[in-house]
């Protein structure tokens, strides 16, 4: 995910003026400022990185779409 930019400049201007939804901004933001990646959140153990694999779905719609998620820390090789 290295280099792909989703908008987010900062937290506040994220919650502030998006009209996602708010786990949508949070999970953008987090990959923006490059905090984790797609295979450190994980819902119901499996990772996003995972669920986008096997859906037919974009990032933004799978985000709407889910309940919870857990963000791990991303360790660097």
């Amino acid at each position: 995910m290295t280099g792909v930019d989703y908008k987010c400049p900062n937290i506040s201007a994220c919650q502030e003026h998006s009209r996602k939804p708010s786990m949508v901004r949070f999970v953008f933001y987090l990959l923006n400022q490059q905090m984790c990646q797609l295979e450190d959140i994980k819902v119901d153990e499996k990772t996003l990185a995972e669920l986008l694999h096997s859906s037919d779905q974009d990032l933004e719609s799978l985000l709407a779409n889910l309940d919870h998620l857990v963000v791990t820390q991303h360790t660097p090789y």
